[in-house]
């Protein structure tokens, strides 16, 4: 089996660096939660889509940046408006700067998400016509990988098929199957045929270059393709070919976890350590992702020292009025008493899952959940000394709705696939750095680490 270093190579990235950037367009990553900015460094991430903060970021010639549409915490209605609101605000700043752009869809790296509708939304508004839909959900850092169709994820060497995992039970985006042909007709209900779905193989992707650029220009209008790969080194030929492609005019829809952004761009992880903090100040990590991966992480967490636990019952979240209130202000005040005295608070939701009879109920409980987050991240008369945020909707609405939000700056990884944003002037606390930690990432002493890593720079 391949190595994660092997998998980690990036023959490539210089020269596909090169050509996208002669290209001189803006590559627009439209991402359903934040995390997607965990393979890039050094490039900004907007809170907002309107066509003023596009046209902004067109008339700098930004060679890329992200776009927090949050969408995987909205209805599905909701999600597609919100996607094709975005692709028509791109072409009216594209109209009036001049400028070029290219789209990518990034989404989850173990398949939760609106697919197609989103897809196919983003495009529409875009007016990009019909176009086919490349479906890459490879996370190499996180060991997500699609040999013969099958999407897995390597866990201690091992190959998890997808739908094996707890991630394939997710109360809003769950589904039965691992093979992506499958998946695409079972998430399309139906309308996109497995036998319609194609395939670049391993084999394609060995044989070069010219093989490659073959299969993929001969894609029809709304095909969709799955892309086998389980290295950088893989999906940069592809990206290759690709660019090759983009620049004689065939168009392509993107589905893509993080790793394909960081392949067609050139671009790679930091590594990014922090540095001393506010003295005597105590820290803030806050807990919002229920999955398994990080109540496992939590449980490592708390058994640190200096650190004060304080749980949230979501059944008094969405309870009543009074009580939620009654909790809210109980939470603010415990959290600024350790942030003055220099203790580190650790906010999280109670870990039983509580769902409701369908998906749109058990959106709109997180929603009710993260909200209650949200107010308090935004009570808070106190600055912590550090932020780290666990969960992609939980870290994208502290972001944007509790701390005001509207352009940051990725800095680069705390550690493989966990990224730190530089919070702009705009914000509550501005300049303060921001770890966005996906819910999916990492081994059970992962957080625990990264937790580590602040709170030596601040004894």
């Amino acid at each position: 089996m391949m190595t994660t270093e092997d998998s980690l190579s990036r023959p490539y990235s210089n020269q596909i660096r090169k050509v996208f950037l002669e290209q001189q367009v803006s590559l627009v990553i439209v991402d359903d939660d934040p995390t997607g900015t965990q393979t890039a460094h050094d490039v900004p991430v907007l809170g907002h889509w309107t066509r003023e903060a596009f046209i902004y970021e067109f008339t700098q010639q930004t060679p890329l940046f992200f776009v927090l549409a949050n969408t995987r915490s909205l209805p599905k209605a909701s999600a597609t408006e919100r996607a094709r609101e975005i692709g028509q605000n791109l072409v009216y700043a594209s109209q009036k700067t001049g400028r070029r752009f290219l789209l990518i869809s990034r989404s989850d790296s173990t398949l939760r998400g609106y697919f197609p509708s989103e897809v196919e939304a983003l495009s529409q508004g875009a007016g990009l016509g019909n176009l086919p839909t490349l479906l890459v959900p490879a996370f190499f850092e996180g060991g997500r990988i699609t040999e013969n169709n099958v999407h897995y994820i390597v866990e201690s060497g091992h190959k998890v098929p997808v739908s094996e995992t707890v991630f394939a039970k997710d109360k809003s985006f769950g589904y039965t199957h691992s093979d992506l042909t499958k998946w695409v007709e079972e998430k399309s209900g139906g309308k996109i045929k497995q036998e319609a779905v194609k395939s670049l193989t391993l084999a394609d992707i060995a044989a070069g270059e010219a093989a490659i650029f073959e299969k993929l220009q001969g894609l029809a209008g709304n095909e969709v393709m799955v892309i086998n790969n389980t290295s950088y080194r893989e999906l940069e030929k592809i990206c290759l070919a690709l660019h090759q492609l983009v620049k004689s005019g065939k168009g392509f829809n993107f589905r893509t976890a993080a790793s394909f952004v960081s392949a067609f761009s050139g671009m790679g992880a930091l590594a990014w350590t922090p540095s001393a903090g506010i003295p005597g100040r105590g820290g803030l990590v806050i807990v919002g992702s229920y999955v398994k991966k990080s109540t496992a992480q939590l449980e490592q967490l708390v058994k640190k020292p200096g650190i004060q636990a304080i749980p949230v019952s979501v059944e008094a979240v969405i309870g009543s009025e009074g009580a939620n209130r009654d909790l809210l202000q109980q939470v603010v005040e415990t959290v600024e008493k350790c942030l003055d005295s220099g203790v580190n608070a650790v906010v999280y939701t109670s870990r039983t899952l509580v769902s409701g009879d369908s998906p749109e109920a058990s959106l709109a409980i997180g929603e009710k959940v993260t909200g209650f987050l949200v107010q308090m991240v935004d009570m808070l008369g106190i600055q912590p000394g550090f932020l780290i945020a666990k969960g992609g909707i939980t870290s994208n609405d502290i972001a944007v709705k509790g701390l005001g939000m509207k352009r940051a700056v990725v800095l680069g990884q705390v550690i493989p696939g966990v990224p730190v944003w530089q919070l702009g002037d705009e914000t509550k606390f501005p300049g303060i750095p921001y770890v966005v930690y996906p819910g999916n990432v990492g081994d059970e002493e992962s957080l625990a680490r990264v937790y580590d890593l602040f709170t030596s720079t601040h004894r």
